[in-house]
């Protein structure tokens, strides 16, 4: 295979700095993985995918740890994420030597393989820059990806998720697109070229649903680059340029037509539709249609014409002012949009990754934000001014598409890092192009200013890291001692009911079947966790928990002040007037972790913005009662509790202390018929459902 051995050759001094950035990458990440569990939520859930699939050498038809209560006794698995959990399932018996499966040695290795993807990912953008550019730009590109603290995020140790690896072959296959495009033409070397594209392309396609930014940013790369390749070539060189992309993209469809049977194009173009204004629609797409067409005709006339060199010129300074309008375009739609993509309905509006992604870019980013700005400035200015430079469009693309992604959902924050170390890699370029012609001090100047963006980047992604812990592993509440006393006190085919913010720890950690997890793939679910939690007839509670069969109840403290969004859920309305709501929002529903001091020898118990002594502490309420503790606006009784333990102290309206969840927590005796609390410490209780009391009639 001649052409992967060009493409990829390096020299010793080459390799050792790949080497370096390797584990400057992966030194990064891994730091992370000192941590006794790791990162996120959905990281458990692919844990305990991958080790089904080593178990028993593929993923299940349905998964009954979740979502047990569903039609089918579990949650059906979809295809999309088999190729993930077989990937990571190929190493963990490459590494283990085909011993079988360790739960301990497998978590070991879930805290390493997302910071070996991420560092591999790194290095893979040295290739990308070098082919588009220079070693330098390569370099810097590497060791952009390697700080960015939105990559660094998606790919630290733990943080196992299908974003880690995806990237990986995506930017392989651009490297081979790249090189297959750079100067089209129609060799065997070439076409391999392209046909590898396709086929790592659609490898992210089998791994990672973002597959679609490639035929996004592609297809307008494609546009701007027949403008640009027929300004330099004529309409003969666009033969050769299109025969090669129509390759690659041909054999990526091909590929993912097995993924999804090709529905992925319409995904593609709702995608596109859905992120233009209705005001600006028949403007874009109509007024850019008009243009293309208008250019098209022109290329048609120019070549007839007589002063050919003249019209493609002014072809190509017509690129260069459609790149600069483009974002003008992206400017208008954020200024006359700002709501766009605003998440609506009860799950959009109570999952934290729907939320607008641009309040979070300087923790995503840093200062290191302004360089993929600089760069959509400089690049359409470069690739009118350099001949034959049409693969600067794909970065351009690159980063404005990810950048209106970005600004608009926190979940696509990550799909932005990558595209900002590649425009590192494009500024680098023209500062270098830049010392050619300037003066000692000048060149001083821009020495400065690139010693400054790789510090910003050193300092950015060390910073981003230190404060990271493991959400699991912060002990307030302690979820980690709860689930592993759960693993190891109750029977393994226990049934839990839980509400989904913790679903893939528990079925993880804690390995028993969860009724709700953070998948949210059933509403009816859902909807009777949310109505036990806020019912205030026991009837009714335990109705639903008998109907699943559940044999314990987990929840944490945190759940005693949730009872408007459980309300959303139990009625699926996010319209906080509902008049079955609105008693819930009648007076404060909080809750304090209390921290305890000693002062001139004196016990104080620290609960938010309250400081009790041993007395106070001693005279608030530990079990249940109907007798309010003070008014709340002269008006509304409030209900003041303290833990046993004096974990917490909480504050709950009459409509939230009249529910199951606080009458639970703190005891009633009437619901205490029905449960018994078989777990409780530090913000986390486990009550096993006494399913011999409840009568036949409920």
């Amino acid at each position: 295979m001649e052409f992967l051995g060009k493409t990829f050759s390096i020299d010793k001094k080459q390799l050792f700095l790949l080497l370096v950035l390797f584990l400057f990458a992966f030194g990064i990440r891994a730091h992370l993985a000192k941590h006794g569990l790791f990162f996120g939520f959905d990281s458990y859930y692919h844990a305990r995918m991958v080790a089904y699939v080593i178990q028993n050498g593929a993923p299940p038809l349905i998964d009954t740890m979740g979502w047990y209560g569903s039609e089918g006794g579990g949650a059906f698995v979809p295809s999309s994420g088999h190729f993930f959990w077989n990937f990571n399932a190929i190493i963990y018996n490459i590494v283990t030597l085909g011993g079988g499966y360790n739960k301990e040695t497998w978590i070991g290795l879930v805290k390493i393989l997302p910071a070996l993807y991420g560092a591999l990912i790194s290095v893979a953008m040295f290739f990308f820059g070098k082919e588009l550019y220079d070693k330098r730009a390569g370099y810097t590109m590497a060791f952009f990806a390697a700080v960015i603290p939105a990559f660094v995020y998606r790919t630290m140790g733990g943080f196992l998720e299908e974003d880690s690896l995806g990237f990986l072959w995506m930017i392989i296959g651009l490297v081979f697109f790249a090189r297959a495009i750079k100067e089209a033409e129609f060799t065997r070397k070439k076409i391999g070229y392209a046909v590898a594209s396709g086929v790592f392309f659609g490898i992210m396609a089998f791994t990672w649903e973002m597959f679609l930014l490639i035929p996004l940013v592609l297809a307008t790369y494609l546009v701007f680059a027949l403008i640009n390749i027929y300004s330099e070539k004529g309409l003969k060189g666009l033969v050769p340029f299109t025969g090669i992309f129509a390759i690659s993209m041909g054999s990526f469809a091909i590929i993912t037509y097995f993924v999804d049977s090709g529905r992925w194009i319409g995904q593609a173009m709702n995608y596109l539709t859905g992120s233009i204004p209705s005001g600006l629609f028949l403007l874009v797409f109509g007024g850019g249609l008009v243009i293309l067409l208008g250019i098209g005709y022109f290329m048609v006339l120019g070549e007839k014409s007589k002063n050919q060199d003249a019209n493609r010129k002014t072809t190509k300074i017509v690129a260069m002012l459609l790149l600069f309008g483009t974002l003008i375009l992206l400017a208008t739609i954020i200024y006359t949009a700002p709501n766009l993509w605003k998440s609506s309905g009860v799950h959009g509006t109570s999952v934290g990754e729907e939320n607008f992604g641009h309040p979070y870019f300087g923790e995503k980013y840093n200062a290191l934000i302004v360089i993929p700005f600089l760069a959509l400035l400089l690049i359409p200015w470069r690739v009118y001014r350099n001949k034959n430079d049409h693969l600067s469009i794909i970065v351009f693309f690159w980063i404005f598409a990810t950048f209106f992604m970005a600004y608009y959902k926190l979940k696509f924050t990550y799909t932005f890092g990558l595209p900002i170390a590649a425009a590192a890699g494009v500024i680098t370029v023209e500062l270098f192009q830049l010392l050619k012609t300037r003066t000692e001090l000048e060149k001083k100047a821009i020495f400065l200013a690139l010693g400054f963006m790789f510090l910003v980047g050193t300092s950015a992604g060390s910073l981003f890291v230190e404060d990271k812990v493991p959400t699991i592993e912060m002990r307030n509440p302690d979820w980690k001692g709860a689930l592993e006393w759960l693993s190891e006190e109750t029977p393994e085919d226990s049934k839990m009911f839980n509400w989904w913010d913790y679903g893939h720890w528990i079925s993880f950690v804690g390995e028993r079947a969860v009724l709700t997890d953070n998948r949210n793939i059933y509403l009816k679910e859902l909807q009777d966790v949310s109505k036990f939690m806020i019912t205030n007839d026991l009837n009714e509670a335990l109705r639903i928990v008998k109907g699943y069969d559940s044999d314990y109840v987990i929840f944490g403290y945190d759940s005693l002040k949730k009872h408007v969004s459980y309300a959303k859920y139990a009625y699926n309305t996010i319209n906080y007037d509902d008049p079955r709501i609105v008693p819930y929002r009648l007076g404060p529903n909080v809750s304090f972790v209390c921290n305890e001091t000693v002062e001139d020898g004196q016990r104080k118990f620290v609960c938010g913005g309250n400081v009790l002594n041993e007395g106070q502490a001693a005279s608030l309420r530990k079990d249940w009662t109907t007798q309010a503790s003070q008014l709340y606006e002269q008006r509304i009784p409030l209900f003041i509790y303290l833990d046993q333990d004096n974990y917490a102290m909480y504050i709950v309206n009459p409509a939230a202390n009249s529910s199951i969840v606080v009458r639970l927590w703190f005891h009633q005796p009437e619901v205490m018929e029905y449960f018994e609390e078989v777990y409780g410490s530090r913000g986390i209780k486990i009550f096993r459902i006494k399913k011999d009391k409840i009568p036949e009639g409920v």
